[in-house]
C-alpha cells in the first residue's frame, strides 16, 4: 500500500509515495475472547488422560548430549523432563543454522536479571513512523536486533493467527503469549522459530527460504536448552508458558518434518520406485517426529492441567463444547468407519495371532479404536450448521468437495491417545501399526490452507509405503487414493495446496 500522508499518524511520514510501515502493519483484529461455540457439561477431552498415555523414552530419535539419561518407565512428575528430552531430541536433527553477530543478544536473557536488562541499549537506526501505545511485546522487542524484531512483528500480525481456528484461541496466541514471554526466554525463541518458518514458506526465492529456515532451527535449538530444564518442575508460574512452547514445538516439528521429507524426495530421481534403505529410514524418522511433537503438549497438561485451564491459554486446550456422542452422523462416516473396522482382520486371524504377542495385538486394537473415534469426532465437526464455527478451516469432507472443519484440533486427538507401546511398534516397522498410521494420515491430509500441515498427510503415506514394500501397498490403497499419492510414481511431481504467499492464508490483510 502506498502512503499518501493523509492519515493522521502519517501526517509527518517521510514515505509519501512509498510503502509505509504503518499501513503494512494493519492493527490487530479485535478478537473475541469469549467462545461462541456450543457449551455442554462434558469435560475437556484431555482432562482425564487415558492410562495408555504412559510413556517411556526408548526412541529412534537422533542422539545428543542428553541421550544418556535413563528415566523410569512410568509417567510421573519426575519423568516429565525425560519425556521433554525425547521430544527435544526429535527436533535436533542436524540442519543448517544461522550464525550472526546478533546471536549473543537473547543469550543475555538468561545471564542477567530482567531489571538489569533494561539498562542494555541497542541503538535503533531510525524512528518508526508510528507509535505503539499498546505494544505487548515492547520489553522483549527492545532487546532484539532489527532482523529478529521483524520476525517478531510477523508473528504478532500474521503467524499468531494461523495457530488456531477459533477467535478465543487466536486471541490467546496473539495477546497473551507476549505476557507469558516476559519471564520465559524459551517461549520467545519458540515464537521466533515458528515465525521464521512461516516467513520461509512465504518467500519465493530458495536462498531466502533457506535463510529463514536456518534462523528457525537456531531459535528452536536455543529454546530447547532452556525449555527442558523447566520441565523438571512444572508450576503455576511456568505451566502456561511450557504449554505454549510445547505447542509451538509441535508446529515446528510438523513443518520441518515436511521440509525434510521434501528434501529427501528431491534427492531421489523421479523415476525411482524404491529409494535406498537409509532414505526410507530417514523418512520414517520424520514421521515419528510429528507424533512425538503432538505428545509434547500432553506431557505438560498431565502435570499442569489445572494451571493451564485457569489461565489465559485455556481456549487453546479446552474443548468442552465438543460432541460427547460417538454416533456416526452421515452415511459416508458409516462407510469410512466400516473401512477402518476391517483393518482389525489383519492381526485377528489365526496366522497373525501366533506371530505377535498378545500385548502387541491389544495395542493395535486400541490404536485402531482410537482412530475410529477420532474419525467420528471429525465427521461430526464437519456437519453444516450444527456446530457454528468461530472460524472454521477448509476441509475436504468427501475428497472432492471442500467444506469446513469447525475445529482442526480434532484431528490431533488420536496422536495424544495412542500408547507408547504402539509408537514402539511403529519404530520397529510393524506392518499393522504402519497401516493404521497411514489411515490416520487421511485426517491431516484433508485439511486445507494450514501452512504447517501442508503436504504432511501425503508425506506420511509415502514414507509408510516405502517402508512396507510393494507387496503391502494394497493395504494402504485407500489413504493413498484420498491423498493423491501415486505409489507407482511416488517421487514424481506432487500437487501443492496452492496457497503459498497468498494473503488469504494469513487470515488478515497485511499484504
Amino acid at each position: 500500500m502506498m502512503c499518501d500522508g493523509k492519515h493522521p499518524i502519517c501526517a509527518n511520514c517521510d514515505k509519501k509515495g512509498e510503502t509505509c510501515s504503518f499501513l503494512l502493519l494493519a492493527p490487530s483484529s479485535r478478537l473475541s475472547i469469549t467462545s461462541t461455540s456450543p457449551e455442554s457439561s462434558r469435560s475437556p477431552i484431555l482432562s482425564t488422560p487415558p492410562s495408555s498415555s504412559q510413556i517411556s523414552v526408548i526412541s529412534t530419535s537422533p542422539a545428543s548430549e542428553f541421550s544418556n539419561i535413563q528415566p523410569t518407565g512410568t509417567l510421573s512428575p519426575n519423568n516429565i523432563i525425560a519425556f521433554g528430552n525425547e521430544v527435544a531430541l526429535a527436533s535436533t536433527i542436524p540442519r543448517q543454522t544461522e550464525v550472526t553477530p546478533e546471536e549473543f543478544i537473547l543469550d543475555l536473557l538468561s545471564s542477567r536479571s530482567r531489571a538489569s536488562l533494561h539498562s542494555v541499549y541497542f541503538p535503533d537506526p531510525k524512528i518508526p513512523p508510528y507509535l505503539r501505545f499498546d505494544d505487548a511485546w515492547k520489553d522483549v522487542r527492545e532487546l532484539l536486533p532489527p532482523s529478529l524484531q521483524d520476525i517478531l512483528c510477523h508473528y504478532e500480525y500474521t503467524t499468531s493467527l494461523t495457530l488456531a481456528s477459533g477467535d478465543p484461541a487466536k486471541a490467546a496466541w496473539q495477546s497473551h503469549v507476549p505476557e507469558l514471554a516476559q519471564g520465559h526466554d524459551f517461549l520467545v525463541n519458540c515464537v521466533l522459530s515458528v515465525a521464521s518458518l512461516h516467513l520461509g514458506r512465504l518467500h519465493e526465492g530458495q536462498e531466502s527460504k533457506q535463510r529463514m529456515n536456518a534462523v528457525a532451527a537456531a531459535r528452536m535449538n536455543k529454546a530447547l536448552t532452556k525449555y527442558r530444564p523447566e520441565l523438571e518442575n512444572i508450576t503455576k508460574e511456568n505451566a502456561a508458558a511450557l504449554f505454549a512452547s510445547s505447542t509451538l514445538t509441535a508446529v515446528y516439528l510438523f513443518r520441518t518434518s515436511a521440509l525434510d521429507i521434501e528434501n529427501l524426495r528431491a534427492s531421489i530421481p523421479p523415476d525411482t520406485l524404491f529409494p535406498p534403505a537409509d532414505i526410507v529410514d530417514k523418512m520414517l524418522s520424520c514421521v515419528l517426529r510429528t507424533i512425538w511433537g503432538l505428545r509434547g503438549p500432553l506431557a505438560v497438561l498431565l502435570s499442569g492441567w489445572n494451571w493451564v485451564m485457569t489461565g489465559e491459554m485455556r481456549p487453546v486446550a479446552a474443548r468442552k463444547w465438543w460432541p460427547s456422542s460417538k454416533t456416526l452422523p452421515t452415511s459416508r462416516a458409516v462407510q469410512e468407519d466400516e473401512r477402518l473396522a476391517r483393518l482389525e482382520a489383519l492381526w485377528s486371524g489365526d496366522d497373525d495371532r501366533s506371530s505377535q504377542p498378545a500385548h502387541a495385538l491389544a495395542q493395535l486394537s486400541q490404536a485402531l479404536q482410537f482412530l475410529r473415534e477420532t474419525f467420528t469426532l471429525v465427521s461430526q465437526l464437519t456437519l453444516p450448521d450444527v456446530y457454528p464455527p468461530m472460524t472454521a478451516v477448509p476441509y475436504s469432507i468427501d475428497d472432492t468437495t471442500v467444506g469446513t472443519l469447525t475445529d482442526r484440533g480434532a484431528i490431533f486427538v488420536w496422536a495424544t491417545r495412542i500408547s507408547r507401546e504402539y509408537i514402539q511398534l511403529i519404530e520397529q516397522k510393524d506392518r499393522n501399526a504402519l497401516v493404521i498410521l497411514a489411515h490416520y494420515a487421511i485426517l491431516p491430509g484433508r485439511v486445507r490452507g494450514v501452512w504447517w500441515l501442508e503436504g504432511l498427510g501425503a508425506d506420511i503415506v509415502t514414507a509408510i509405503a516405502m517402508t512396507l514394500g510393494r507387496e503391502n501397498w494394497h493395504l494402504i490403497e485407500w489413504p493413498a487414493g484420498v491423498l493423491g499419492v501415486d505409489l507407482e510414481n511416488a517421487f514424481g511431481a506432487r500437487k501443492k495446496d496452492g496457497l503459498e504467499g497468498m494473503p488469504g492464508e494469513m487470515h488478515m490483510e497485511v499484504i
